[in-house]
């Protein structure tokens, strides 16, 4: 019997994640289970040997090489892949081999999210194509565009000087960032939704997400997608970066400032080709999944694959300890250098300040200090009430050993 479910992640704390999760939705017949992306090796019950769960497959499905490769059951269609060069346990995604390689390329075409994994499958030699994020595909809800604006997890400078520069503008503030966020499918989905709607009325949407971004254009809300041009690097995201309008933070701040609330203006045009993309590799993915041989690799086979990821796991594990202790090593042997030398100039210190000469410098300096502190008419009365003792100037030697003791050293002799 076959079944269709899709990966998601019930962990996550994006909402991106969340927005592409329903795009999959949309895209396959129906929903019979959901399953954790994070760990898609996870038993599956009431399966028998027959049974196929056909399952969509996007976003980062190999953040942990210790839960690839995925459940016997299953038969993947893997479109919308984001992959990074090297997994959560810092292990390079170019050293895939073997069974985990010889999985991918059963389910080859991958289709890819963006340019940089086209080039990481590249390197390993696994048939691919690009289709970017799924997101693209998002059906617009039925609601009537309105007069206000969206900021998505943009700076509040940027919040306030479109409130302060676009008069009569609403301006909405919200984030893609969950905290204390349900495990709940349906509950999740049902936030998706509800998301969906703002998104597709508002008259323009600024953020730096960029699966809003991408909702927007699939939606035909005019969006723009800011960066920061110091340290952003909007490139990895191609070919999704040439799909929408982008902008330094600074420069949309100055055109504000300057002009004010931009003209509405319609996204740049060829994203039907990429929907028409992604609906026909996802279509052919599932056929071929429908009628693939399963298991994909023999379970003996797979056992032997993730005991090697293991030792793999564990190398890389004992790599990354060691150099953390050598940094923490490091630090230590900084700071105890500086208090050696802090020490150093407290022992001078308290001897400069213990010779008769600076004792008796510092106490007139005292005095001079508060001399000058009355008005000069005043200063021949201060002088003789300091004479007579009426008049006590600060102890300048007492305060410098007071702070030194505090600093540690030295100690007092008893």
């Amino acid at each position: 019997m076959i079944q269709y479910a899709l990966a998601w992640q019930p962990q996550s704390d994006n909402l991106g994640d969340d927005l592409r999760t329903y795009a999959a939705m949309q895209l396959l017949p129906r929903i019979d289970r959901v399953l954790d992306a994070d760990n898609l090796d996870a038993p599956i019950p009431d399966l028998s040997d027959d049974d196929r769960l056909v399952t969509l497959i996007s976003g980062n499905v190999l953040r942990e090489n210790t839960h690839w490769l995925p459940e016997k059951h299953i038969a993947p269609v893997c479109v919308g892949v984001h992959l990074s060069q090297e997994d959560v346990w810092g292990i390079p995604f170019a050293q895939l081999n073997g069974a985990g390689k010889d999985y991918l390329t059963a389910c080859a075409p991958i289709g890819c999210r963006d340019q940089r994994t086209v080039n990481l499958l590249e390197q390993i030699g696994i048939p691919h194509q690009l289709t970017a994020c799924l997101t693209l595909t998002l059906k617009r809800p039925q609601v009537r565009t309105q007069s206000y604006v969206c900021c998505v997890d943009v700076p509040h400078e940027v919040v306030e000087t479109l409130q302060t520069y676009a008069a009569g503008t609403t301006v909405q503030e919200l984030t893609h960032q969950l905290t204390d966020a349900s495990t709940d499918f349906n509950t999740r989905m049902d936030n998706v939704k509800q998301l969906l709607r703002i998104y597709a009325g508002a008259k323009f949407v600024v953020t730096r997400r960029l699966h809003c971004a991408m909702a927007c254009l699939a939606m035909g809300t005019p969006v723009l997608l800011l960066y920061n041009s110091d340290y952003e690097d909007v490139t990895r995201f191609a070919p999704m970066d040439q799909m929408v309008r982008t902008q330094p933070v600074e420069t949309f701040l100055h055109q504000l400032r300057q002009g004010g609330m931009p003209q509405s203006w319609t996204n740049p045009m060829g994203i039907e080709a990429w929907q028409e993309k992604l609906t026909a590799a996802v279509e052919q993915g599932i056929r071929t999944a429908e009628g693939m041989a399963l298991p994909i690799i023999p379970d003996d086979t797979a056992a032997l694959w993730r005991t090697q990821q293991m030792r793999q796991l564990a190398v890389s594990s004992a790599g990354k300890i060691h150099r953390l202790e050598q940094q923490q090593l490091t630090a230590l042997h900084e700071k105890f250098t500086f208090i050696l030398r802090e020490d150093s100039a407290k022992a001078v210190l308290t001897t400069m300040l213990n010779e008769p000469e600076v004792r008796t410098a510092l106490q007139r300096a005292a005095q001079r200090k508060l001399i000058r502190s009355h008005p000069w008419q005043q200063r021949p009365a201060a002088w003789l009430k300091m004479k007579q003792g009426k008049l006590t100037p600060e102890d300048w030697h007492a305060q410098a050993m007071e702070q030194l003791q505090l600093l540690g050293w030295p100690e007092e002799n008893e």
